[in-house]
């Protein structure tokens, strides 16, 4: 006999023992008895089961990036965007990263929109105008390009080589709204997301966009909603282009 069968059946011999002398007292006591037997038996079988050795090594898989670590892409604030009025929240330009393309891809693009919700109200809104989603100034200098917009062709097969942009998400309604007056309620507010959308398109067709072949517009959650206020005039905006296509990726669906 295998010795970890032996030493199991060790262990296991004087609780099988008080089992069945319990049983023999539960006997008289008909179904409940048996039901309270049944439990107590499948509980010692749960316990007493051998575990496997904490030391042993894991052969359990975990997600990976693939074989490196992400890119870090540098943030880009749009030039000229105060002056067109295409601003954050808080009056501060909008910015996108942007991974060049290379290779068969270096005329096709990828445009990912920032979600984060919507601010509601005005209380809402100001409590942004202190975070990254409603000013530039509280933005990572830096954001790791992973899934759909990683260059690493194992983790990214279909768009590793393709130009990838994340568009910063800060006027607090999905890149819509288009609000000439200031203040609100005596408090500076910028409602200007459709200026900053046609601000930071104006910039990536200067670098290329308007000769891509292949372009898609995606987005998460308030960006993804943007995608469909937005997809005709991207669609527009790459004639060249031979398929202008939009997805509307859910939030749970897909975190970049």
């Amino acid at each position: 006999m295998h010795p970890l069968s032996s030493s199991t059946s060790a262990s296991a011999g004087p609780a099988t023992h008080r089992l069945r002398l319990w049983w023999r007292r539960l006997g008289r006591r008909g179904a409940a008895g048996a039901a309270a037997f049944a439990f107590a038996l499948l509980a010692a079988a749960f316990f007493l089961a051998p575990s496997r050795d904490a030391s042993a090594p894991s052969t359990a898989s975990y997600p990976s990036y693939g074989h490196r670590l992400p890119t870090l892409v540098d943030l880009t604030l749009v030039a000229g965007a105060r002056e067109r009025g295409a601003v954050c929240l808080d009056g501060t330009p909008p910015g996108y990263h942007w991974l060049p393309g290379f290779g068969e891809g270096s005329d096709k693009w990828l445009l990912h929109l920032e979600g984060g919700s919507w601010c509601r109200n005005l209380t809402w809104c100001a409590q942004r105008k202190e975070t990254n989603l409603g000013s530039s100034d509280h933005m990572g200098r830096r954001a790791e390009f992973v899934g759909i917009l990683s260059d690493d062709q194992l983790q990214n097969p279909d768009f590793y080589n393709w130009n990838k942009v994340k568009v910063r998400y800060c006027d607090g309604a999905s890149f819509s709204g288009n609000v000439e007056e200031e203040f609100q309620d005596g408090t500076p507010f910028f409602f200007r997301g459709q200026r900053i959308w046609e601000a930071v398109m104006s910039e990536l067709l200067s670098k290329g966009l308007s000769r891509a072949k292949e372009a898609f517009l995606t987005g998460c959650s308030a960006g993804g909603l943007s995608t469909y206020i937005n997809c005709d005039d991207f669609r527009a905006l790459v004639p060249k282009a031979s398929t202008g296509r939009h997805f509307w990726e859910k939030i749970y669906a897909w975190i970049l």
